[in-house]
C-alpha cells in the first residue's frame, strides 16, 4: 500500500508541476502541445496529461477559439 500511496503522490505532483507550466506557456507552444496530445495515441498515462491541457484550454478560452 505504501508504493502505491508514494506512486499516486509523485503522479500528482507531476501534472500540477506540468498544470502550472502549461499555464506559463506563450501561445503557440501551448496550442502545439495541446495538438500533440490529440494527435498521439492514447494511454492512461497520456489521458491525465491531456486533460491538463483540456482544463488549460477551456480556462484560456471559456467561449472555445476561433481557428
Amino acid at each position: 500500500m505504501n508504493a502505491y500511496r508514494s506512486a499516486a503522490t509523485w503522479i500528482e505532483i507531476a501534472l500540477g508541476c506540468f498544470a502550472e507550466a502549461a499555464e506559463k506557456m506563450p501561445e503557440p507552444a501551448f496550442l502545439a502541445e495541446h495538438q500533440a496530445a490529440h494527435d498521439a495515441p492514447r494511454t492512461p498515462a497520456g489521458d491525465l496529461v491531456a486533460s491538463v491541457l483540456e482544463r488549460e484550454w477551456w480556462r484560456r478560452w471559456p467561449e472555445g477559439r476561433d481557428e
